[in-house]
């Protein structure tokens, strides 16, 4: 009887110890604006400028923001009717955003395009498109060293004209954090 509880009591432990070291991955990042200076303020001065201004929850076109250790740059919007042999649905349109990653760790970080999101005015949120519009220039999957970079274009079908298009950014599976940039 006494070994049964001493196996409890170890799957019990083994079992807390897992949930403790899962619920630190997910530490919550919120996504910031890199100024042009960033390294001409001292720890406290930038924790000072943080404290006399909110987070941004959306950001802008050309603006870098930083998440961890990644920081992007949505550099240019482009929309496309699509070719002769790849068009999206009526009423819809290829909306192309070319964005820029930088690693700005110390160690290896992952890029996917399965990262990148874009929600629409109609409140829908969607993958992106299977299209072959920006095949030359499409985003792939891959490592950035410290100091890496890496750009490349994502195509998402959307309606035509939509003024609420926003990109949404999760670089880690393990985080609620989304850098949301507004396309317009």
């Amino acid at each position: 009887m006494r070994l049964i509880g001493t196996k409890n009591l170890f799957a019990g432990l083994l079992g807390a110890s897992v949930i403790f070291a899962l619920g630190g991955c997910g530490a919550e990042e919120k996504p910031e604006k890199v100024s042009q200076a960033a390294g001409a303020f001292s720890e406290e001065n930038k924790l000072e400028a943080k404290e006399e201004k909110p987070e941004k929850e959306i950001f802008a076109v050309g603006e870098q923001v930083k998440l961890g250790d990644n920081i992007l740059t949505v550099s240019k919007v482009a929309k496309s009717n699509g070719s002769e042999f790849d068009k999206p649905k009526a009423g819809h349109e290829f909306v192309i955003v070319t964005v820029e990653i930088n690693n700005s760790g110390k160690k290896n970080i992952s890029y996917n395009p399965l990262d990148f999101k874009m929600a629409n005015s109609q409140g829908q949120i969607v993958d992106q498109a299977f299209t072959t519009v920006d095949s030359d220039t499409a985003l792939q999957s891959g490592e950035l060293a410290p100091g890496g970079k890496v750009s490349g274009t994502l195509s998402f079908e959307q309606p035509v004209g939509d003024k609420g298009l926003e990109l949404h950014y999760t670089p880690d599976f393990w985080s609620d954090s989304t850098v949301k940039i507004n396309l317009q």
